[in-house]
C-alpha cells in the first residue's frame, strides 16, 4: 500500500497526469520509495476502482488528449489516515544482497572481499555526492511542482523533504565507514597471515 500512498501524497499537491506524477515522484519520493511508471500507472488504476481518485480526460488540439488524475475526499482521508496510524515498528525490506553476500565472504579470498568493499564505497561516495546535490535540488522540486501543477509548496514540505535527504546522507556516511573498517580489518588479517 505504500506507493499508492506515495502516490496519494503527491496528488494532494494539485491533480496531474500519470507522466508528470512520473516526474515529481522521481525527484522527490523515489529515493525513499522507487517504482516505474507503469507502477505508477498500475497503482493509479487500483486507486481509481477504490474511488480514492477520479481521471478525466482532458482535449489537446495539437497533442494527443491526456488524462488528469484528481484525489477524492476518500482518497484524502485513507491517505491522512494512513500517515496517523503508526505501526508497531517499521521493518525495512530484508533483501540486501551486498549483506548477503559478505555474510558468505569466507568462500573467497579476502583480497577479492577487499575489492568488493572497496568498490562499495566507491558507490556509496558517488551516491553521497548525488544526495548533495540533492539538498540544492529541493528548491528545483517545489519549482517543478509549481510548473507541472500550477502550486507551489510552503516551507514546511520543504523542512520534511530535507529530512529525508538529512537521513539518506546520515545513513550513506554509516555504511562508508562501516565498509571501510571491513576492508580495514581484512587487511590486518593479511598482514597477520590469516587469509587464504
Amino acid at each position: 500500500m505504500s506507493l499508492q500512498n506515495a502516490v496519494l501524497g503527491i496528488l494532494t499537491y494539485s491533480p496531474m497526469t500519470g507522466y508528470q506524477l512520473g516526474k515529481i515522484f522521481d525527484k522527490s519520493v523515489n529515493y525513499s520509495w522507487t517504482a516505474s511508471l507503469s507502477q505508477i500507472y498500475r497503482e493509479l488504476g487500483i486507486l481509481e476502482k477504490k474511488g480514492f481518485v477520479t481521471s478525466e480526460i482532458e482535449k489537446q488540439d495539437d497533442r494527443p488528449d491526456k488524462r488528469i488524475y484528481y484525489i477524492t475526499d476518500e482518497g484524502k482521508e485513507a491517505f491522512v489516515q494512513w500517515l496517523e496510524d503508526f505501526p508497531e515498528n517499521f521493518a525495512s525490506p530484508k533483501r540486501d544482497e551486498f549483506a548477503l553476500r559478505i555474510f558468505f565472504g569466507s568462500q573467497l579470498d579476502d583480497a577479492e572481499m577487499i575489492r568488493q568493499f572497496q568498490k562499495f564505497v566507491k558507490e556509496r561516495e558517488e551516491f553521497g555526492k548525488i544526495m548533495d546535490r540533492q539538498k540544492t535540488a529541493v528548491m528545483e522540486l517545489n519549482r517543478s511542482i509549481k510548473k507541472t501543477t500550477e502550486k507551489t509548496s510552503d516551507q514546511k514540505d520543504e523542512l520534511y523533504w530535507n529530512f529525508i535527504i538529512k537521513r539518506a546522507m546520515m545513513t550513506n556516511e554509516v555504511l562508508i565507514q562501516w565498509a571501510k573498517e571491513c576492508i580495514g580489518e581484512l587487511l590486518k588479517r593479511r598482514i597477520r597471515g590469516g587469509s587464504k
